[in-house]
């Protein structure tokens, strides 16, 4: 079992934005590390790897997320 876990909040109305949480399970629970928003959840999962480069967070929560983007769009996300 992985560490981290992803949430979802998906909209049921048009024109709403998609929102996931990264959760990290050896936290107290429920610890979020991070949050993303997107048109979709492709978009969501990329504004949540943006933020945790922003931010800083861990190698492995960083590394988690753009493994899920990979599975999710076929593409792996870059910086530039």
């Amino acid at each position: 079992m992985s560490r981290f876990a992803l949430e979802w909040i998906v909209p049921s109305l048009p024109d709403r934005l998609t929102h996931v949480m990264l959760l990290d399970r050896e936290r107290p629970a429920p610890f979020v590390v991070a949050v993303g928003n997107g048109a979709d959840k492709p978009h969501a999962l990329l504004s949540l790897w943006r933020t945790l480069i922003k931010d800083a967070e861990s190698a492995e929560a960083i590394e988690y997320v753009a493994d899920e983007c990979t599975r999710r769009a076929g593409t792996r996300p870059t910086t530039s």
